[in-house]
C-alpha cells in the first residue's frame, strides 16, 4: 500500500510540473515611441528582443492608444520606397531589433486616438507564438534615434 501511495504522490508531483507554464525566454527592451502633439495620424514604435530560448514569432501588438499596430517593412525599388505589412516578426534565438530610423522594420500605430508626450509610458500587449502574451510599456521620447541611444532599462 505504501508503494501505491508513493507512486500516486510522484504522479501528482509530475502532473504539477507538466502544467507549470514555461519561463519566458524573451527579454524586451528599447521600447520607444517618438513624441507626437496631435492624435489621428500614424506613429512609429520600436523595440529590441533578446530571445534566450527556441525560435519564436511576435504575432501582433495591441494598444488602446490606436486602432491597430502593424509591422512595416520598408521596400526600396526604382520608383522610391513603399511599406509592406509583414506580420509575424520572426524571433530566432539571439538578438532582433526593430529600431530607428525604421528601415527596414518598424511598428506603426495606426489611427492614434491621443497625443504622446515626452516621458509618459504607453502600455501595450505583445502576443508571441510560444512565449504567450506579455504586457509592456513603451516610453515616449523626444525623437526615436536619441531615445534608442539613451535607453536605460526602467
Amino acid at each position: 500500500m505504501r508503494g501505491f501511495a508513493a507512486s500516486i504522490g510522484v504522479s501528482l508531483l509530475l502532473f504539477g510540473c507538466a502544467s507549470t507554464p514555461p519561463a519566458r525566454s524573451i527579454a524586451i527592451d528599447h521600447m520607444i515611441i517618438p513624441a507626437v502633439a496631435e492624435a489621428g495620424g500614424p506613429v512609429a514604435a520600436y523595440a529590441g528582443f533578446d530571445n534566450a530560448g527556441a525560435p519564436d514569432r511576435l504575432l501582433g501588438i495591441e494598444c488602446a492608444c490606436a486602432r491597430s499596430v502593424e509591422l512595416h517593412r520598408v521596400v526600396r525599388d526604382a520608383g522610391g520606397g513603399r511599406m509592406e505589412t509583414v506580420w509575424p516578426l520572426a524571433l530566432p534565438t539571439g538578438r532582433t531589433e526593430v529600431k530607428p530610423p525604421g528601415i527596414p522594420l518598424h511598428f506603426m500605430l495606426i489611427d492614434t486616438n491621443r497625443p504622446f508626450m515626452v516621458g509618459e509610458r504607453v502600455p501595450m500587449r505583445l502576443r508571441f507564438e510560444r512565449a504567450g502574451t506579455v504586457e509592456v510599456s513603451f516610453e515616449v521620447t523626444t525623437n526615436s534615434q536619441d531615445g534608442w541611444a539613451a535607453w536605460v532599462r526602467k
